[in-house]
């Protein structure tokens, strides 16, 4: 474990509509790079398909941080995760919550460590992995709105 002392740190995100013919696609500009967000089956990812990209993106990340505090070496991974939610809430303002109902984590691993030592890093990683933690915690949110 280690002793160093961590501040906290801000991450701020700029969305943007990409255009009054498409209200629905927004271009989110994040430090040096953009990602287009668009409705379910539009023309680029939804935000809730990039909410399960991002929790993929952080079991990987987060992955090889433990596996190297495991003295682990991981060759190659892949992480499916499926989301099942319910449009009504969304569409229609009644019904089911708007978010996933359930998450269904699979983590394939190439490893030469055995399936004991696997599973606890699996715990590690989830117990370290930020977007887990938002994802199963609730997080404050403060909203602020102003005109344009």
């Amino acid at each position: 474990m280690s002793s160093v002392s961590y501040k906290d740190q801000s991450v701020t995100i700029v969305g943007s509509r990409v255009s009054k013919d498409k209200p629905m696609k927004m271009v989110v500009k994040t430090g040096n790079y953009e990602i287009v967000l668009d409705k379910l089956g539009g023309e680029a990812p939804s935000p809730i398909e990039y909410l399960l990209a991002a929790y993929a993106g952080c079991i990987n990340i987060v992955g090889e941080i433990v596996a190297r505090d495991m003295n682990i070496k991981i060759h190659d991974m892949k992480v499916e995760i499926t989301g099942v939610y319910n449009p009504s809430k969304l569409l229609t303002g009644l019904g089911e919550r708007a978010g996933y109902k359930e998450l269904v984590v699979k983590v394939s691993v190439a490893s030469e460590a055995d399936l004991d030592t696997l599973s606890e890093w699996l715990n590690r990683v989830k117990e370290r992995c930020p977007v887990e933690d938002n994802l199963t915690r609730p997080t404050p949110i403060k909203s602020h709105l102003e005109k344009l």
